[in-house]
């Protein structure tokens, strides 16, 4: 940080203001993309279903029918 300070330090008023304004895009950039992220995590987990004890239940009453089917050999 040291060597920024000092080189920033050598520059003049406008270009001073140049290195502010590319820092500034930099963390706006980074900013946007962070809530692009969680936005889309939201949506994603919005999307996810949600089973009852019953419905589980069930699922393992007809797995357990499936599991029981015997397989035509050829």
């Amino acid at each position: 940080m040291n060597e920024f300070t000092l080189k920033y330090n050598l520059l003049d008023t406008s270009s001073k203001q140049e290195v502010l304004d590319f820092i500034h895009f930099l963390l706006e950039k980074k900013s946007v993309n962070r809530r692009k992220s969680h936005s889309l995590n939201k949506k994603q987990l919005l999307k996810v279903s949600v089973w009852t004890d019953d419905e589980i239940e069930e699922m393992n009453k007809n797995l357990q029918k499936f599991n029981q089917w015997k397989i035509q050999e050829w």
